[in-house]
């Protein structure tokens, strides 16, 4: 192969590495925001955010195909975000902000 060409090919798998990598760490930063102690003064505000952190099922769907590239495995396995991936990828990552939201409401009887 050509040295060039070698040279394109692995700058262009670093960005996508690093892509991923970037994308999954703000879920993995959202999954590990679940386990704080619920605080009912910044409760409202705490589910509106959680409420815009949700992924639309376009998204799910996206990384649940994107998931199944050898590549993000590799890189998720490097970076520890492949669970907060595959969460996403799967519907889990919305289920457990419902649970999250569902959590802080029953806590600070909210409706």
């Amino acid at each position: 192969m050509d040295p060039k060409a070698r040279f394109v090919l692995i700058a262009c798998g670093l960005v996508v590495a690093v892509t991923a990598s970037g994308c999954a760490s703000k879920y993995a930063k959202v999954e590990e925001s679940f386990e704080q102690p619920i605080n009912c003064k910044t409760a409202r505000a705490d589910i509106q955010d959680l409420q815009a952190e949700k992924v639309d099922k376009a998204t799910e769907a996206a990384m649940g195909l994107k998931f199944a590239l050898p590549t993000t495995i590799i890189v998720g396995a490097i970076t520890g975000t492949a669970g907060a991936q595959q969460d996403v990828g799967t519907g889990e990552y919305n289920r457990k902000i419902d649970q999250r939201i569902a959590n802080i409401k029953s806590t600070c009887n909210l409706q």
